[in-house]
Order: C-alpha cells, then structure tokens, then sequence
C-alpha cells in the first residue's frame, strides 16, 4: 500500500507541475495555438447577444438538492471553488488531471497543518527537476452539500499558486458532471 501512495503522489506531482508550467507559460501557448481568451469571450459574448435569450442572474454556485453541488465555469474557463477543509476555507482549483489533493503551504496551515510537523519525504518528479511534498490526511473536504472525509492529500512547499481539489476527493462522489457552464458534483 505504501508504494501506491509514493506512485500517486509522484503522479499527481507531475501532473501539478505540468498544470503550473501551463498556467504560467500561458501567453507563450495562446500565441503558439494563436487562439486568446479575449477572443473566445467576444465570441461567446457575441453568440449569447444573438440568440435573444434571456439571462437571468443567478448566484456564483447555485444550490442544489440532496448532496450535491454546482460550480460555475469562471470567465477563465477554469472551475474555481471554496471549500470547507478541516475548520477553514481553501479556495481551490478542481483538477481532474490531479491524483489527490494538493495544497499549497499557505492553505494546508490555514486547514490547521503546522510547517514543522510537515515531512517533505514524498518525492516528485517536475519538469524543473525533483521536488519533496508533504503526504497529508484532511479530515474533511466540503463542497456545497457535498462532503468527504479522510482525503489523501499532499502539500508541495513551492511553485503552486493555489490549491487544487483533485481525485482523491472527486473520485468519492458519485458522479461528476461538466455542462457549458457547471460542474456538478453528485455524492
């Protein structure tokens, strides 16, 4: 059991680090693929414009019945959320790429982790090289009316912007959904 959880964390490493590489050479792709955000904004914006239907404002996560939960599409394309982890609130990045839940320093002591109670003996291999991460344990992660206990996750000391809400929570749940402008999660 303990070599599947070196492997996940070293999977889930490399995918981090290749979503943060993306992220912050992200202007370097647009211009390579030569599509912009702004462009597909104008776009949809145009399209929307067109169709003459009516929209109706509705809040940033509209609930929804039962253990569930919706996330809104932000204007980046990308699903951000909040979530209740042990007794704070992290905002995260949801990452299907992602084999568990990453936290960066900041947010895994907001979630109550102290710096030097962290053991950074996980090994994971980046594109700038070997990094050590933290392999940690969540009591909690709750999204909407959708929770889930005991979550394997780690913590990376450096080069993650934020956290991301990976598979080790989103491989509990029942069903995740992705609409033009949600993502559900069902449990």
């Amino acid at each position: 059991m303990g070599s599947n959880l070196v492997r996940d964390t070293l999977m889930a490493a490399a995918i981090i680090t290749a979503g943060a590489l993306a992220f912050v050479n992200r202007e370097a792709i647009y211009e390579i693929v030569g599509v912009h955000p702004a462009d597909v904004i104008e776009a949809k914006n145009q399209r929307e414009n067109s169709d003459q239907i009516a929209i109706v404002n509705e809040p940033e996560n509209p609930p929804l019945s039962g253990s569930a939960a919706s996330i809104r599409k932000a204007t980046d394309g990308q699903f951000w959320t909040e979530a209740r982890v042990n007794s704070t609130t992290v905002k995260f990045l949801v990452d299907t790429g992602a084999s568990v839940v990453a936290l960066t320093p900041a947010d895994a002591l907001k979630a109550g982790f102290q710096p030097r109670d962290l053991v950074y003996n996980a090994p994971v291999n980046t594109a700038a090289g070997q990094i050590m991460a933290a392999s940690i344990e969540l009591d909690i992660i709750k999204v909407g009316g959708v929770m889930v206990r005991d979550v394997r996750g780690i913590v990376i000391p450096d080069g993650l912007s934020h956290s991301l809400l990976g598979m080790s929570f989103l491989g509990e749940l029942q069903k995740v959904e992705a609409t033009k402008s949600a993502l559900i999660l069902r449990q």
